[in-house]
Order: C-alpha cells, then sequence, then structure tokens
C-alpha cells in the first residue's frame, strides 16, 4: 500500500485525517518563586534562637525556685516534726531558741 502523502508535503501539512487530534503545547507561565524550604530541625534565625534562649532561661529560674521552696519546706516540716515528737513526749523546754535567746516562734 502506497500512502497518498510524500514525505515532503507531509512537513506543511501535518494532521490531514479528521480522527488524530493535534495536542498543541501550552506557552509558558511565569513560575512563581516561592521561597526555599528550610529544615526547621536544623537551621534556626536569630530571632528565634533569642527566643529560645529566653525560654530556657526563664525555666531554669522556674526549676530553682521550685527546688528553693521544695528545700524551705522540707526543713520547716523537719523542725515541726522534732518540736511535736518533743512535746508528745513531754520533754521540758521543747520550743528552740534562737542566737540572741529569743524564742522562734
Amino acid at each position: 500500500m502506497k500512502m497518498g502523502l510524500s514525505s515532503n508535503s507531509g512537513a506543511t501539512r501535518r494532521f490531514d485525517d479528521p480522527r488524530i487530534i493535534e495536542f498543541r503545547s501550552r506557552p509558558r507561565q511565569l513560575r512563581q518563586t516561592r521561597a526555599p524550604i528550610i529544615d526547621p530541625l536544623r537551621k534556626f534565625d536569630a530571632w528565634e534562637y533569642r527566643l529560645r534562649m529566653q525560654q530556657n532561661l526563664l525555666a531554669i529560674i522556674v526549676l530553682a525556685l521550685i527546688l528553693a521552696i521544695g528545700l524551705w519546706l522540707h526543713y520547716e516540716l523537719t523542725a515541726s516534726t522534732r518540736l511535736l515528737g518533743c512535746i508528745e513526749a513531754e520533754h521540758a523546754n521543747c520550743i528552740p531558741l534562737t542566737e540572741r535567746g529569743m524564742r522562734k516562734y
């Protein structure tokens, strides 16, 4: 079978058959530039770093305050436990004196 079109005439007319759909490429649109993706675990900018350091400092202060309150509470409970033990044993002079000789309680 011989084709009705020669190879030279195919360059001017592409698709003579109505069943063939010609797909034309779309014109290129300008791409929108997007900000680069930055790994949040590896890079912090200066503001985030400063905020993180302030939060760490605040956490250290809160923990030191909790520790100080806990130690004070332990001291006071220990002193009151000793005083109550002394009173329950019916000892005389159970109330501790301060350095100046005045009563603490």
